[in-house]
């Protein structure tokens, strides 16, 4: 040491700014005098963002804040270490861009040439101070948690003897042994099955068993909690006087410090009032409530649960006529009687299973019966219905009966529909269905149709064409009817005989409908023609075009020339609502028809309850009146009748002038037919 070259040690020394330059740490000098920072390293530039000149103006306490926890000014920690020669602080660092940072510094005192200054190493313990912060936090968690859990655990203490006694008020308990034997059961559960608790203890649990409950139920039972697994089921159960109840059942094996079953517990709800009210509910939804025979829905679960079933639809035809001569009621009581002979008609009940299926087609599901003996089953059951006699009223009936059968199991019932739609085109009486009937053709063509439908609705290519009606006394063009037609993509126009059927089974109608309203309104709006818009009953009872009627007739205010035509064919059975219709129409001033009036056998009962202002003969009586003299004294009836209700009437159909001649001759009001005009792109109305 004593040999140590002083040159060296000048040298070494000469590193020391580098040394603290290149410190994490920062380092100050601060003269104690004048309280001015005479050196700082690099790092504090760093950190702080200040010059010196920066620091020196503002002043220690211009950029430090003391720390919550420890509120020492800047002068007291000067004093402190004036005091001891050494000194700790803790603080806060506000930075240039005015962020800050916590640091901890380490001071001593030194003197030099009668100076006091204070050299500082201050070292950045954000990490530190953030993991003591979260330390605290996981400290008052669990603190906190700790409370939470005793609080927790004393109110369940405190009341696990109300929760037992609520379980018990409202709950079926019972615990068993390892073997099944009961052990224990509580009051509500005596008081439900009718044994006492000495009948009940020791007992397996089989005591209580109803004998429509499967023995695989209880191997599935043991399975479960033998494997440490809850059990869940609705159980028939028996009461001790022989009767039964339900009961929602959850069985739970208890385990003991070793893991082991030490004793099961079962809890139970007794259901029975809700599962007799769903069987009541589910008697309603698959009985019909006329003829009380299953119903479709009934007869399409049958078919789903049974692995090779057949089927034979019955259906009556023209049944419709009888509705409207003799009314609904008389009907209704037709339809009982049949639905009596067809069970009757089916001697092994077991075997088969009757269903209505819809107004007036019955349904027979066979279950056994080989395919030659079931046809042979079904043309006999046609033939006895054919030739049997039902009074209903005093009035003699006699039925024509048609029967398709299926055993196609994929599609039963849709097969059967399928051979019943060519059934009636056949001529037939049975029809059995084969894949050669090549029905398939027309579904495909609803198919191509619905979408040809679609793709015009886009393109807004529905448009009215305008047929004149014409006054039978002055020739004029008086009134126009708007039919719909379809303008195709190559511009040919479409009748309705192509689309519109099929359109009534779409969710297009109704967009349909709404069009030829809007464009036949915008189309007579600046005339003082009339026109006529056909309406089916379903567009009637729909409320949304009902609305949009009405929105049409506020906008347009030309009520008092527009017609409602009411298609006398598609039926009426709710007037009620359809005289709503009329009336709030007729507010507006509009006039109600009846179309194709002379085609069934409610027509003068319509007249009688509908506000009517025009009828509007049938083509079929029309277009042959020439030669049929019966059309002829049927038309001359009709006008006859209308006549003395006010009621104004138009032929359709007239063709040629002979046709017309005779019409006008019988007093007819008006003429609609291509003996005049075909229907028009536009109206004419010059004429």
């Amino acid at each position: 040491m004593e040999n140590m070259d002083n040159s060296n040690l000048k040298f070494d020394t000469a590193l020391l700014p580098e040394m603290l330059d290149a410190s994490h740490d920062m380092f100050f000098i601060i003269n104690l005098e004048n309280k001015k920072i005479v050196y700082v390293n690099e790092m504090v530039y760093k950190k702080f963002g200040y010059t010196l000149d920066e620091m020196n103006t503002l002043g220690i306490e211009g950029f430090r804040r003391s720390m919550e926890d420890h509120e020492q000014s800047f002068a007291t920690h000067i004093e402190e270490l004036q005091n001891e020669g050494r000194a700790i602080d803790f603080a806060y660092i506000i930075t240039k861009d005015g962020s800050e940072f916590p640091v901890e510094v380490n001071a001593r005192l030194v003197e030099k040439d009668d100076v006091l200054y204070n050299i500082a190493s201050v070292r950045d313990i954000s990490n530190r101070v953030k993991a003591e912060k979260k330390l605290f936090l996981l400290n008052k968690n669990l603190e906190n948690l700790v409370v939470l859990r005793t609080e927790a655990l004393q109110k369940n203490i405190a009341f696990l003897s109300s929760y037992k006694n609520v379980m018990d008020e409202s709950n079926i308990i019972s615990k068993s042994d390892i073997r099944g034997n009961i052990t224990y059961v509580n009051d509500r559960f005596c008081e439900v099955c009718g044994y006492t608790r000495d009948e009940l203890l020791g007992q397996p649990h089989s005591i209580i068993r109803h004998l429509d409950t499967k023995k695989e139920i209880f191997k599935d039972l043991w399975k479960s909690i033998k494997a440490k697994q809850s059990w869940k089921a609705i159980l028939k159960n028996r009461k001790k006087d022989g009767s039964y109840y339900w009961v929602d059942i959850v069985i739970m094996p208890i385990l003991d410090f070793r893991d082991e079953i030490y004793e099961y517990i079962a809890v139970r709800h007794d259901i029975t009032e809700l599962i007799d009210q769903r069987e009541k509910l589910q008697k309603i939804v698959t009985t019909d409530s006329l003829t009380s025979l299953y119903n479709r829905y009934k007869l399409l679960e049958d078919i789903e649960s049974l692995e090779n079933p057949s089927i034979a639809l019955l259906d009556i035809s023209r049944f419709s006529y009888i509705n409207d001569i003799y009314g609904h009621h008389f009907g209704d009581k037709l339809l009982t009687q049949i639905g009596q002979k067809i069970q009757d008609l089916i001697a092994d009940h077991d075997t088969k299973a009757l269903y209505r299926v819809h107004s007036d087609i019955f349904a027979i599901l066979n279950i056994s019966l080989v395919k030659n003996a079931f046809i042979q089953k079904i043309e006999n059951i046609v033939k006895v219905l054919d030739e049997c006699t039902f009074i209903v009223e005093d009035q003699e009936i006699i039925i024509d009966v048609k029967a398709s059968i299926s055993f196609e199991k994929e599609d039963l019932y849709i097969t059967a529909d399928m051979a019943m739609k060519h059934l009636k085109q056949s001529g037939l009486s049975v029809l059995v269905y084969h894949h050669q009937l090549n029905l398939n053709d027309q579904y495909q063509n609803n198919i191509i149709w619905t979408n040809n439908i679609r793709n015009a609705i886009a393109r807004d290519t529905f448009v009215p064409f305008f047929q004149p009606i014409v006054n039978n006394q002055t020739g004029k063009w008086e009134k126009y009817e708007c039919l719909v037609r379809l303008i195709d993509e190559s511009g040919k126009v479409i009748s309705p005989f192509f689309f519109l059927e099929i359109a009534k089974h779409t969710k297009y109608y109704e967009i349909i409908t709404k069009r030829m309203i809007q464009k036949s309104f915008d189309t007579f709006a600046k005339s003082s023609a009339k026109f006529s818009i056909n309406l089916t009953i379903k567009d009637i009872l729909s409320k949304d075009i009902q609305k949009y009627i009405e929105e049409m007739l506020s906008k347009y205010k030309i009520g008092d020339r527009v017609v409602f035509e009411i298609v006398e064919s598609e039926g009426i059975e709710d007037y009620e609502e359809v005289l709503k219709f009329i009336l709030k129409v007729k507010g507006h001033g509009c006039k109600i028809a009846i179309d194709d009036f002379g085609t069934g056998y409610s027509n003068f009962n319509y007249l009688l309850k509908l506000q009517t202002d025009y009828i509007k003969i049938d083509g079929s009586l029309i277009q042959n009146i020439d030669t049929n003299v019966g059309s002829r004294v049927l038309v001359k009836t009709i006008v006859s009748f209308a006549r003395e209700l006010g009621i104004k009437t138009i032929a359709e159909f007239v063709e040629n002038e002979k046709i017309f001649m005779i019409v006008k001759e019988l007093g007819v009001d008006y003429t609609q037919g291509y003996f005049f005009s075909q229907p028009l792109s536009a109206p004419d109305f010059s004429k």
